[in-house]
Parts: C-alpha cells; sequence; structure tokens
C-alpha cells in the first residue's frame, strides 16, 4: 500500500512539476524505417541429454535428446523490416509508435512468436534526456507503455548481443516510469511495471524452438531446433500494465560531458523486485514462464532446487565517449526462487570518420569504419539434478564477439562479426556454437 500511495502521490503532483520545463517549440512527427539482412554461418553442435524422455517425443529412430544449434549452416535472411514513429511537442511531450515486421533474431520466445510487433509503444510527458543529452535545470518525466529499461546499452556496436544484455535487459518491460533530474547531470528513475517473464533461449541470433506445436505430435523433428540455451527476461505480453505481480524499480545516475563534447560518461545503478508467477504464459510456446519452467516438464519430478518465488535484480551501467571511442560496461546480478547467477559485460570500439572511395551523388562511398570488441561473461552459483531437462541454464559461460561496422552514404552500413564461446560443461569436450554474421542495414 505504501508504495502505491507514492506512486499515486507522483501522478498527482506530476502536472505541477512539469510546470519548471521550457516551454514548447511546437508539434514535429518524425519516422525512421529500417530494413536488416544477413548472411548467418552457424556451426553445428549436439549435446546430449540424461533426461528421460519418452520415444514418441524423439524424432524417428532417436534413443536420446539433444541440445543442437538452432539452424546450422549457411543462410541469408531477411532480418527485420521495422517502422518507428515519433510525434513530439518540444521537449515535453512524446508518443513513440516503434513496430516490426519478420524480426527472425528477435522473436521471443521461438519461431512461432507474433511476426508483426511492437517494441516500443508509449506516451511521455515531460524531459527526459537521451544518452549525454542533459537538461539546462532540473526536470521530470512520466512515461506510460512499453519502453526499454533504464540500465539498457544506449548504443550497440555490433548486431549481436552479449551474454549480460540477453541475459537481464535486452526486451523491453511494460508499465510506468517516472524520474527526472537534479541539476543538469544527476538523474532518478521509479518505475511500475509487469516484469519480463523468466524463460530461456539460445544464446546466439536465434531463439531455439522450446515448446513449439510440432513438438506435441508423436516423433516430431522441427527445423528449428532448441539451441543450448540460457535463462533471460523474456519479452513481456500485451501492451498494458498487468497488476498480479508489479514489479517495482529504482535507479540512480549522473552523466556529465565536457564543453567540447569530446568527452563524456553516463552511469546508472539499479534495482528491481518482484514475485514470480506460477506460470506465464507466452505466445509460440506451450511451456509456462517463471516457477512453472524451473520446476521442469509437468510429470516428471526433475526440477531445479528452487525455494521461495521473489525475482531481484541490482547492478550497474557505464556509458563512455571520448572522441571516436564508445564504450559500454555493465553488471548485473539476480536472485530468483533462491537461486543466483551473475552476468559481466564490456563492449567498445572506435568510429574513424575517413571518407573514402568514389562519389556518390557527391558523397564518397565510404564514410566510416568502426571496429569493435565485446567480452561477456555469464556466471550461475546453483546447480540441478543430472537429468534436468535443460542442463545448460547453470553452465558458467563467456562469450567474445568481435567485428567490424563499415558505414557507407546514404544511411546504409555492413556489419561483420564473428561469436566464439567458451562454456564450462561437466564433460570434457567443450560444446562448439560459433556463429558469423554479416548484417546489411538500410535506414530511410
Amino acid at each position: 500500500m505504501r508504495q502505491l500511495a507514492v506512486a499515486a502521490l507522483l501522478f498527482t503532483a506530476f502536472p505541477l512539476l512539469a510546470q519548471d520545463a521550457p516551454p514548447p517549440s511546437g508539434w514535429t512527427l518524425t519516422h525512421r524505417l529500417e530494413i536488416r539482412a544477413d548472411y548467418r554461418d552457424s556451426h553445428e553442435e549436439r549435446f546430449q541429454l540424461r533426461f528421460p524422455f519418452p520415444t514418441d517425443f524423439l524424432p524417428p529412430g532417436a534413443k536420446a535428446g539433444f541440445l543442437e544449434t538452432v539452424d546450422a549452416g549457411r543462410h541469408v535472411e531477411l532480418n527485420v523490416v521495422q517502422l518507428q514513429l515519433d510525434l513530439a511537442y518540444g521537449a515535453n511531450f512524446c508518443a513513440r509508435a516503434k513496430v516490426h515486421l519478420v524480426d527472425k533474431h528477435r522473436r521471443n520466445p521461438t519461431s512461432e512468436d507474433r511476426k508483426i510487433d511492437a517494441d516500443e509503444l508509449y506516451i511521455r510527458v515531460g524531459q527526459k534526456p537521451e544518452f549525454l543529452d542533459r537538461p539546462s535545470k532540473t526536470s521530470f518525466f512520466l512515461l506510460a507503455g512499453k519502453a526499454p529499461k533504464m540500465e539498457r546499452q544506449p548504443i550497440r556496436l555490433l548486431e549481436s548481443y552479449g551474454l549480460a544484455a540477453t541475459a537481464f535487459n535486452r526486451f523491453e518491460d511494460v508499465g510506468f516510469q517516472g524520474g527526472g533530474s537534479v541539476g543538469r547531470n544527476f538523474y532518478w528513475r521509479v518505475s511500475a511495471t509487469t516484469g519480463n517473464p523468466l524463460y530461456f533461449r539460445d544464446t546466439n541470433a536465434l531463439a531455439g524452438d522450446n515448446g513449439i506445436k510440432e513438438l506435441l505430435q508423436p516423433n516430431p523433428n522441427p527445423r528449428y531446433k532448441s539451441g543450448l540455451p540460457i535463462l533471460y527476461n523474456a519479452e513481456t505480453e500485451g501492451y498494458f500494465l498487468r497488476t498480479d505481480h508489479v514489479q517495482w524499480g529504482e535507479g540512480l545516475g549522473y552523466r556529465w560531458q565536457n564543453a567540447a563534447q569530446t568527452f563524456g560518461f553516463d552511469a546508472v545503478g539499479f534495482h528491481y523486485r518482484r514475485e514470480l508467477a506460477d506460470t506465464e504464459k507466452l505466445t509460440g510456446t506451450f511451456y509456462g514462464g517463471d516457477i512453472d519452467l524451473l520446476n521442469g516438464p509437468e510429470g516428471f519430478n526433475i526440477s531445479l532446487p528452487i525455494h521461495g518465488r521473489t525475482k531481484e535484480e541490482w547492478g550497474g551501467r557505464i556509458y563512455t565517449e571520448w572522441h571516436g571511442l564508445t564504450s559500454t560496461i555493465q553488471f548485473t546480478k539476480q536472485k530468483f526462487a533462491g537461486l543466483y547467477r551473475q552476468g559481466e559485460e564490456l563492449e567498445a570500439g572506435y568510429q574513424f570518420n575517413t571518407p573514402f572511395g568514389p562519389s556518390v551523388r557527391g558523397e564518397s562511398i565510404v564514410q566510416s569504419i568502426q571496429p569493435a570488441i565485446r567480452l561477456s561473461a555469464l556466471q550461475n552459483f546453483f546447480k540441478g539434478p543430472g537429468n534436468f531437462v535443460d542442463p545448460s541454464l547453470w553452465w558458467n559461460w563467456v562469450k567474445l564477439d568481435y567485428g567490424l561496422r563499415i558505414g557507407f552514404a546514404k544511411n546504409v552500413d555492413l556489419t561483420l562479426e564473428r561469436a566464439k564461446h567458451n562454456i564450462v560443461t561437466p564433460r570434457a569436450r567443450k560444446p562448439n556454437i560459433n556463429e558469423t554474421l554479416v548484417t546489411l542495414r538500410i535506414r530511410v
């Protein structure tokens, strides 16, 4: 009740607080269309499971189940068509709709997820400076809808994701966010949201097909396999706040930039807490999220060693710019149903703005080159029974991503990257799930 009272006070006081914002400069409507296509080369890997699958649960002739690369081999595919619309009134109001079509790498949690979906859909009142922007003075905002988490990485230098980002803050949440700045540099955040369901997915581009309808048929052999999944905070279902297990969040941050705008940083610490649901229904799978997932398949009595239902996260993120150098460091600890894990991630890259090559309508074909590297790790401080359906949930993991982004004229870029994994398993041979990804992006 105390938390609800605080939220009600913020709602009541907000119109008065917003009066300190600078006067609006008029209505604007902007749009951004983005198309991404890629070439993907995924190494084929199979890890035999000890889970006692009934014979009709397995492909024809199989005697055991496997964790397998989702879609091994070389593939050329349309990744996403994405449209973003922003209706704004000065700095004090914004309504955003960011909608995608296809989006093979974002489907949550299987390939049978919705093919058309809104990644972001919200209304904001008041000033909410992004990245290293700072308000002219103390400011306040209130946001309602589906939006990124407060600690999410501002700019990604590669098209892939690291382990920490995948596990904790890759997907948006639905509900209310409030906050503001104290002066120009300090800022604060509070949130009341539905909370992202706990589910599992592969760590490379495609999530993996776990719990799809085809698996209910005798001796299924689906095109997309399970992957080698980790637990992650999946995308929320729906676009309105659900109040059955509200997730409360708080954050404190500090941003600074020099007068020449050649050096700056944005640091934030955050905390979230909610109660896990008995089950969470997700589009594209008959498996349930939260406690249902941790308990393992129904009827087998092979569960992770869980107790309680509290889900809590805390950590920090530091984003830095220095001339052409961009870096992000993030750290998150998570407790869920009595189990613990943590993730760390460092990404850095340097953009060389050196146009060269033949000219197209007055612009050189190549505008910039940005090499980038990312090192991420996931440490699990729990273990399940050896015959659990997915032992990769508690493996310790290190992932190295490195690549090059080439910026061409007319808002076109090409990103070439390689993912290498070092996975600690109970068996002598380490799984090889390395992946090459080449992504062509066109923005209008």
